[in-house]
């Protein structure tokens, strides 16, 4: 009797592990590994990528290479240009300081920045700047925050913003969103001058050493030399190429600042649970206005079709052309995150998008390699076989040219053939 007891509780322990439901994280993070690796086979992602659901990291990954010639791969710690994700730092420090009565939002430029001329400076206002509606010209597009000669060319923060972003107003402060690195280039020197300290100071001890951000600061053009990634151009035929010099000093608070995925995680968290920011200050950061801006992030409603139709959305995304792309989508109702840092510039083919179909239970669209891709790759292979086999592509040469030779040989006869036919 105490053996068939045994038995029915064994058995009821192994039907319940066999008729459990499968754990939808680790679902999930197979399903996110299946889609990285789909990319990767493809060529169309060389970076690192952190997925959490729930308030947990179900998934993290390094993919290609940090440093091609050092052969040095990406992982979830590795150090990336993150671009206008800056802005994010910049915001928050911003209001941190207007938190505690340092600094007022409802102030000019011109009341901070003497040297900022009066004309405009006296009209916009630090909270103009921080929502993109200051009335100064988009930038997005200017050659200073290119990937050409304009953005190579050194500056620092404040003769930059002497010569670049002063120019004439497009609209009047307030009624307009144009999307502006000079307005955050502006909110950098703003926060210099009330501090008495510099902005990498300020972002490290009000910040980054608090929420222990350790892989996170100020790229002074030397994230190379602190181990960070170089960024690439991507090139058709899975190749990358390192990319076009930008000079940072010049692009300062509005998109000079490196990460990795643990640390915008770290980031992340800390917007939801850290003490650093009061649930009054929280909610100010995520409330958009115009544009759909709030404080460093664009917050929209998923459209209607969508995965997550409905739901609330926080995104950012970095762009430093020719080197890095950067991107944080936030989903505050669920608690989860998709951080992704690419060195590897000029392909995106809708990752975000589709981990963040898998995230809602959702189909994603695998990507498929690209015919020039295929083409690119296949000539390449031709021209390494050509360079490394030489004896053999010559003689395969000398054979064409025999064999073309004689095919036009053999026509000019049959054709002079023709022509003697009586």
């Amino acid at each position: 009797m105490e053996q068939l007891r045994t038995c029915s509780f064994v058995f009821a322990i192994l039907s319940s592990i066999l008729i459990a439901p499968q754990d939808r994280s680790t679902t999930k993070a197979a399903r996110i590994d299946q889609l990285v690796s789909r990319y990767q086979q493809c060529g169309y992602f060389n970076g690192s990528i952190l997925v959490a659901e729930h308030g947990k990291v179900i998934y993290e990954k390094g993919v290609g290479y940090a440093n091609i010639q050092m052969h040095s791969p990406n992982t979830p710690q590795t150090k990336f240009g993150i671009a206008s994700i800056s802005k994010q730092f910049t915001a928050a420090l911003v209001l941190m300081q207007a938190a505690i009565g340092n600094l007022r939002l409802e102030t000019t430029v011109s009341e901070i920045l003497p040297w900022y001329r009066k004309d405009t400076g006296s009209r916009i206002t630090i909270e103009q700047l921080l929502r993109h509606t200051s009335g100064l010209p988009p930038d997005y597009g200017a050659p200073e925050f290119g990937d050409g000669d304009a953005a190579a060319r050194h500056a620092e923060p404040k003769a930059f913003a002497e010569s670049a972003c002063q120019g004439a107003l497009v609209s009047e402060p307030g009624t307009r969103w144009n999307y502006s690195n000079c307005g955050y280039i502006l909110l950098g020197l703003i926060l210099e001058q009330i501090t008495a300290k510099s902005f990498d100071e300020i972002v490290q001890s009000e910040l980054l050493r608090p929420i222990e951000m350790n892989d996170t600061g100020m790229d002074n053009n030397n994230l190379v030399r602190l181990g960070g990634a170089v960024g690439y151009q991507r090139r058709a035929g899975l190749r990358y190429v390192p990319g076009p010099y930008i000079d940072r000093s010049h692009i300062f608070a509005a998109g000079s600042m490196y990460s990795s995925v643990e640390d915008l995680y770290r980031w992340n968290q800390a917007l939801t649970h850290s003490k650093l920011f009061s649930e009054e200050l929280r909610k100010k950061i995520f409330t958009p206005e115009l544009g759909d801006w709030s404080y460093g992030w664009f917050v929209t409603t998923i459209a209607a079709g969508q995965p997550g139709e409905g739901s609330m959305m926080a995104e950012m995304r970095g762009d430093m052309p020719g080197n890095f792309f950067a991107w944080i989508l936030r989903y505050p109702e669920q608690d989860d995150v998709i951080i992704v840092l690419r060195n590897g510039y000029g392909s995106t083919e809708n990752l975000e998008q589709n981990l963040q179909a898998i995230l809602f239970d959702r189909e994603p669209h695998l990507p498929r390699r690209s015919p020039l891709d295929i083409a690119a790759q296949v000539g390449w292979a031709s021209l390494n076989w050509i360079g490394t086999h030489r004896f053999w592509s010559g003689l395969v040469l000398i054979l064409c040219v025999f064999w073309s030779a004689w095919g036009v040989k053999k026509r000019m006869f049959s054709q002079d053939a023709v022509t003697r036919k009586p």
